[in-house]
């Protein structure tokens, strides 16, 4: 025999569970509207085998979305030079998400442990311009969070050695941010 305060109690649990549900639908359906379009695909690709890097960067004033950006740069050549993504970095969609795949994928992790000794042998003056503007950025700010994800791909040993070397960097420095997972390979 159930009782009048158990049935409320039940029912309570199951429109909660419901409610869950729902939203969990809701989330996929938002995250599947999100999803690039080929036309966008196509555009990107275009972006990074345009035939020089001044066509590649007025290209890319045409985009539009936080995605786009984020797929950009996670497909690009680093061995192009900074001009692109100094472009995606400056751009007005640029987010957190995107700002931290430049640096990281700049060699980031190499500044965060050699600091400006890392600058010693001038290996590159765009190099350094670059990074340091990027960092700078980041520490102040200055990028929205964005809904895309980053995590950088750092070892627990290496999350730790920073930390002794800097214990007040910002954890999102080192442990990324969350999102949807946009890694797509063009």
């Amino acid at each position: 025999k159930i009782s009048l305060s158990d049935f409320r109690e039940s029912y309570k649990i199951n429109l909660n569970e419901s409610f869950a549900k729902i939203g969990k639908i809701i989330t996929i359906i938002m995250e599947l509207s999100l999803e690039m379009d080929n036309h966008q695909l196509q555009e990107i690709s275009d972006i990074l085998y345009a035939e020089s890097n001044a066509k590649a960067v007025s290209y890319i004033n045409s985009l539009q979305t936080e995605d786009e950006l984020f797929v950009l740069l996670d497909n690009f050549n680093w061995d192009n030079g900074f001009e692109v993504p100094e472009a995606i970095i400056t751009h007005s969609k640029c987010t957190l998400s995107v700002a931290l795949l430049a640096f990281y994928r700049a060699d980031g992790l190499r500044y965060l442990f050699e600091g400006e000794d890392v600058f010693a042998n001038r290996l590159s003056k765009s190099w350094e311009y670059f990074i340091k503007e990027v960092y700078d950025k980041i520490l102040k700010e200055q990028y929205p969070n964005g809904s895309v994800s980053f995590h950088p791909e750092i070892t627990k040993i290496q999350k730790f050695k920073l930390n002794k070397l800097n214990p007040n960097l910002s954890s999102f420095i080192l442990d990324g941010v969350f999102g949807k997972d946009l890694h797509i390979l063009l």
